[in-house]
């Protein structure tokens, strides 16, 4: 076909014809010469002739040849080789049903147009030359792996689609349905063909441990164990926890041949990380022994609340017992709080005040709030030992802006606790409205004159009986009668303006003031209470409230036991320490991808590293090492990942056995913290442990990538449509211009030659 780059209207062409014929036969017709008509006729058709090739070369003519292209479907089939593939809970064994499968589902009925590649895969991707040559040898099953490596290698043409044949159990860890995605961008799916049956063999399995992070120390901690039992059902065992070889806790269990959840409890003895193992005693027939323990990893904190109590209430004739005493025992009958007291030394006058500075039981020593080396923290640093601050009537003279600055801090950014109770020297009164901490305070301060002693009824706010501070019992009816009824007269309050906002306002006077807030501020929390606890406004309430007792020590004559006085302490001070003890390792987290791991293998380390505000810090310096390592074994240096906004190392197991993984993050040289994760070294055979096939798997590798699951032993039609519609053909044109050559060129020379010859031999002008 020819086909002209330029191409006119042909009317131009006809004019164009038309003038070139009219002005050559003009030309030769006034011609003079001694030339006859014969000639010059002949003259003039050459130069017409001239002319016409001039103008077909101009219209650049070009001879197209039309190509088509009809590819071929192209079909991958990747057939699974690991020793699960051999397992022969089906007739033939897994691989051999498989291999039937494609032999009569889709080789048989494969079309003329369609090419199918099979390929065999366990840790790596194969050529198979025969099919029923191929065998269950493999120790690895890479379905992902596999996948990935088809996407990868180079084709002379795009795959139609792939039929994977599998049992789905994927030993690698890697998640196939990721890479699925990607063929599924490509537009080619995924068919799936799941032999194997999801039946158990006789075996005991425990599939996974669950237990908090960290726990205190001597506190009872529970594990939550994930047991599988097939086989065993109806079976009695005995679940034991064991630290090195003693065993820590036991519990008997009834087996129930599936999967069941077992709760153990147990408490630590010692601090640190601690490593334990739990498991159930091998059973007679059991398939594999090895799966039926795992260890884990504990880290046992120190449980102790740090309190520091400041009461400025001085000792008054009239009281049995130092002021502090009260509120410093009813803390203290919880042995897991400790507390620290300081006393008001001189008045608001100037004045010493009367003070004792011993405990009359203990002995232990009490010092002034301004002691140099024995009041309250001069630094920031030395504040942090503490969880709760108590503000009992204390002079703002005693402390220093830096000192009222770190309260706030060790609330704000600590999750440390604060409470200020009322009295002369307190809220607006003492004019701590002027200072930082009306920030963390949960009312709205008046300024000066705020106090007024007058008799005070308590009043529960309605929306706050379920708060800890409030709820004693567990019955509504018995913690009314514990506020409503015995909660005894105050005899005197700060007033406040009003509970800021986020506040909640647990308790009110009876003239509606503000009696007892609280509020989360930042990662901490604060409390208000804008009576005493202590004489005079709070005589009755640091002694009679509680139950009667012939060994109380009451001021309305009838002894008390002031069980719900203390309760009250306790329940504040933990609700108020919640934010600083609940954190553990709040600079730096250590997450491995793995717990269990051959000799050798890799397992990647995810560190996670925050400030004070819980900002993510990008320039830290973080250092991974196993705990005991050899002194040759260096540290490794883990590198920042945006998209995961953490540091990531990847961490060779050395060999064999319990390996504790310490990372830690440094900023300029200053260590911010570490953190601690078990990592467990064990040559196992992952492809034994477990032999149930997994349709969900393949199922999922299916429908993500846009394919069809099929069951090797499932009867039914043949899936025609895994060869799909052939790859829509193409059509090519090649195009070879004609003008360009030398024959057509030498022709326009040699005419105008002859042309120009003739006329000068027949002298024309």
């Amino acid at each position: 076909m020819i086909q002209f780059t330029f191409l006119p209207d042909t009317r131009w062409l006809v004019l164009f014809a038309v003038g070139a014929l009219a002005v050559v036969a003009t030309s030769y017709a006034w011609a003079h010469g001694r030339a006859g008509r014969s000639v010059r006729t002949a003259l003039a058709v050459v130069r017409l002739a001239i002319l016409g090739l001039v103008v077909l070369f101009l219209l650049d003519p070009n001879r197209v040849e039309r190509i088509e292209h009809r590819p071929k479907s192209r079909v991958a089939v990747l057939v699974d080789t690991s020793r699960s593939m051999g397992t022969q809970d089906v007739p033939g064994g897994r691989l051999g049903v498989g291999r039937d499968w494609l032999q009569r589902n889709l080789l048989a009925s494969k079309p003329a147009e369609t090419e199918v590649e099979l390929l065999r895969f366990d840790r790596g991707l194969g050529a198979v030359p025969d099919l029923r040559a191929v065998g269950a040898t493999g120790s690895v099953t890479a379905l992902a792996g596999a996948l990935e490596s088809l996407l990868q290698a180079p084709a002379r043409d795009p795959w139609t689609s792939v039929v994977l044949v599998s049992d789905g159990i994927d030993t690698t860890l890697q998640n196939p349905e990721s890479v699925a995605r990607q063929f599924r961008r490509r537009g080619i799916p995924i068919h799936t063909v799941t032999t194997g049956t999801t039946n158990d063999v006789q075996d005991i399995v425990v599939e996974s441990v669950q237990v908090r992070r960290a726990v205190p120390n001597e506190s009872p901690t529970r594990v939550t164990m994930t047991v599988r039992s097939k086989g065993y059902a109806g079976r009695d065992a005995l679940v034991e926890i064991r630290h090195d070889r003693d065993v820590v806790a036991t519990r008997q269990i009834r087996l129930t041949g599936a999967s069941q959840s077992v709760e153990v409890e147990f408490t630590p003895r010692q601090r640190g990380f601690q490593i334990y193992e739990i498991g159930i005693a091998p059973q007679k027939d059991e398939w594999l022994a090895s799966n039926n323990r795992r260890k884990f990893g504990l880290e046992v904190t120190d449980p102790t609340l740090r309190v520091v109590y400041m009461e400025g209430t001085p000792q008054q004739d009239s009281s049995p017992i130092p002021e502090w005493k009260y509120l410093k025992d009813a803390l203290q009958s919880d042995t897991n709080i400790q507390v620290t007291v300081l006393y008001r030394q001189v008045g608001n006058n100037g004045q010493y005040l009367n003070t004792v500075d011993a405990d009359p039981e203990t002995g232990d020593r009490i010092y002034p709030v301004e002691h140099p080396t024995r009041g309250f923290p001069r630094t920031l640093e030395r504040l942090l030992n503490y969880d709760v601050v108590i503000h009992s009537d204390i002079r703002i003279s005693s402390f220093s802006a830096d000192q009222m600055a770190a309260i706030a801090q060790l609330v704000e950014q600590h999750g440390g606790g604060f409470v200020m109770i009322g009295g002369n020297s307190a809220f607006g009164k003492g004019g701590y409205h002027r200072t930082v901490l009306d920030r963390i305070i949960p009312v709205a301060m008046e300024s000066g004159e705020d106090s007024e002693a007058r008799p005070i009824q308590l009043k529960v706010s309605p929306n706050a009986w379920g708060h800890p501070l409030i709820a004693f019992s567990d019955d509504p009816a018995d913690t009314r009668r514990i506020w409503s009824e015995k909660f005894p007269t105050l005899y005197g309050m700060n007033r406040v303006e009003r509970a800021k906002p986020g506040a909640v306002v647990l308790a009110k006077a009876d003239d509606g003031n503000v009696l007892m807030a609280v509020q989360e501020i930042g990662r901490g929390r604060t409390m208000a209470f804008t009576s005493d606890t202590t004489r005079s406004w709070g005589r009755d309430f640091e002694t009679s409230w509680g139950e009667a007792s012939s060994q109380g020590r009451g001021s309305t004559g009838e002894g008390s036991d002031s069980r719900y006085y203390r309760r009250f302490w306790v329940n504040a001070v933990r609700w108020l320490a919640a934010g600083k003890m609940g954190k553990t390792n709040s600079a730096v987290t250590l997450e491995l991808a793995r717990g269990y791991a051959g000799p050798g293998e890799e397992v990647q380390a995810v560190v996670k590293v925050r400030d004070d505000r819980h900002q993510e810090i990008p320039t830290a310096d973080v250092l991974l090492q196993f705990a005991g390592a050899a002194p040759t074994n260096a540290a490794i240096h883990a590198r920042y990942d945006g998209s995961l906004h953490a540091y990531v190392a990847q961490l060779r197991v050395p060999q064999e056995g319990s390996h504790v993984v310490v990372a830690a993050a440094y900023v300029n040289r200053t260590k911010l913290g570490e953190d601690r994760q078990l990592l467990v070294g064990e040559t196992s055979d992952r492809e034994q442990e477990d032999l149930r096939a997994r349709p969900e798997v393949m199922a999922g590798i299916a429908s993500v990538s846009g394919g069809q699951a099929f069951v090797a032993t499932a009867t039914g039609p043949g899936p025609g449509s895994v060869f799909g519609k052939p790859p829509p053909g193409s059509v090519e044109f090649r195009r070879r211009s004609l003008w360009d050559r030398a024959a057509w060129l030498g022709a326009v020379l040699g005419l105008l030659t002859v042309e120009w010859s003739v006329r000068r031999w027949r002298g024309l002008a």
